[in-house]
């Protein structure tokens, strides 16, 4: 864990289904290991914030196979996939 602290998303595309829902494409890294990832989100909210930005928010989830980044624990089938919550706010300058 120490060697690994963190996990990070950088989105590159995001894609509306309608007003409200998107699909986000990006790249996950997870204990160092890159994968591009997409998975469902929805618009929770958006408006100017007091700095003269705009913000909106979003919220998603996705599962993923711990494997796929090198976390291969024999933990038992139910450690298999992990549920994965996201919640991402976008600044517009």
């Amino acid at each position: 864990m120490s060697q690994f602290p963190k996990a990070s998303f950088k989105s590159k595309n995001i894609k509306f289904t309608d007003e409200t829902n998107a699909i986000v494409t990006g790249d996950l890294t997870l204990k160092g290991i890159t994968k591009s990832i997409s998975f469902p989100i929805s618009k929770v909210g958006e408006g100017k914030d007091p700095w003269g930005g705009y913000r909106v928010g979003f919220t998603g989830e996705t599962s993923l196979k711990l494997t796929d980044y090198g976390i291969d624990y024999n933990l038992g089938p139910a450690s298999t996939h992990v549920e994965m919550a996201l919640h991402i706010e976008g600044v517009r300058l």
